[in-house]
């Protein structure tokens, strides 16, 4: 499939109403800097409904655009299929390298989650995660509350809000800074159990993925924040990456720094080389776990609210980050 056509099915895909040529011309100029005639894109469509991968749309007896068809839809996973191997991975070594956050100046960016609810749920975000922050459940306490969608492909409708959270991404970008180079690992559910982290019951490794492994536990319900903040136990969303043992001081003292910028996230547990919570990891490894940026979301989802969160998405200047224990 030309690649012309496999950006066409995407943008129709992840649009909330039928697209017509001109408005495809002007994403095509908009997301990729891509610049194709009218009557190329017309032509295209033409060619993708023979092949029973669109159809078009009419209202009033007028053509409006046009759509995926479920055909379309498994057509598009699998055109994309290889070039979404590592993408997942390749966000976050690209997130942490754009992160300029130090923590000891507290200055620079740090990587964000951005989650879009309802206004009416807003107090309920702050009390999560202030919550879970308290608890050293949550990495860092600080937020941005928007108006306005931080990119244009993020849909924010007027009863919404845009609410940023510390992604743990920050951490390798911190560490990054400092010289020491990370691996992402996994993301996964992590048992706790008397308030202490026990060890992994589920688990994605990034190599491969093409999603957010705890952003899809989250959106599951398959955690049980609740639980451990009542009762000391449960599965909380948490990631491992691992570093170089000889890092290891070095690692301490950034942990410090971090902690004194209000972004922590580095879970407490002990030290093997080569492993962590018993995962296998290379020799002469240093094993880090971190609580999940959307553990905050984890708990309100949890509680019956649903929102929009898109994990790892945006950088923001740490200095406009509000501390939501103040609200």
């Amino acid at each position: 499939m030309r690649e012309l056509d496999v950006l066409i099915l995407r943008l129709l895909a992840e649009a909330d109403e039928p697209l017509g040529s001109t408005r495809l011309a002007e994403l095509l100029r908009e997301r990729f800097g891509l610049e194709y005639t009218t009557r190329t894109i017309r032509y295209r469509l033409r060619h993708l409904e023979e092949q029973g991968l669109i159809e078009r749309v009419r209202r009033g007896g007028r053509y409006v655009g046009a759509r995926l068809t479920p055909k379309g839809e498994r057509m598009l996973k699998l055109a994309t299929s290889h070039e979404r191997s590592r993408m997942y991975l390749s966000i976050l070594e690209e997130m942490a390298y754009r992160c300029t956050f130090d923590p000891e100046r507290g200055q620079g960016t740090v990587v964000c989650n951005v989650t879009v609810l309802h206004r009416d749920h807003l107090d309920d975000l702050i009390d999560a995660v202030v919550e879970t922050y308290r608890a050293g459940l949550a990495p860092s306490p600080l937020i941005a509350i928007e108006e306005e969608p931080p990119t244009p492909d993020i849909p924010v409708r007027r009863d919404e809000l845009v609410v940023l959270t510390v992604c743990t991404v920050t951490i390798d970008g911190v560490l990054l800074n400092h010289g020491i180079p990370t691996h992402p690992v996994c993301g996964g559910l992590l048992y706790y159990e008397d308030r202490e982290p026990i060890g992994f019951q589920e688990y994605i490794r990034y190599e491969g993925t093409t999603v957010d492994p705890l952003h899809a536990f989250v959106t599951q319900r398959m955690t049980s924040v609740e639980d451990i903040l009542d009762e000391g136990a449960g599965l909380l969303p948490a990631n491992v990456r691992y570093v170089p043992w000889a890092a290891a001081d070095e690692v301490d003292r950034i942990e410090t720094q971090l902690k004194r910028a209000d972004v922590h996230g580095i879970i407490d547990t002990p030290r093997i080389e080569g492993e962590i919570l018993g995962l296998p990891l290379p020799p002469r490894s240093l094993g880090i776990a971190a609580c999940g940026g959307l553990v905050p979301i984890a708990l309100l989802e949890e509680r019956g609210i649903t929102t929009r969160t898109y994990p790892t998405r945006v950088l923001r200047d740490y200095r406009d980050l509000q501390d939501a224990r103040r609200y």
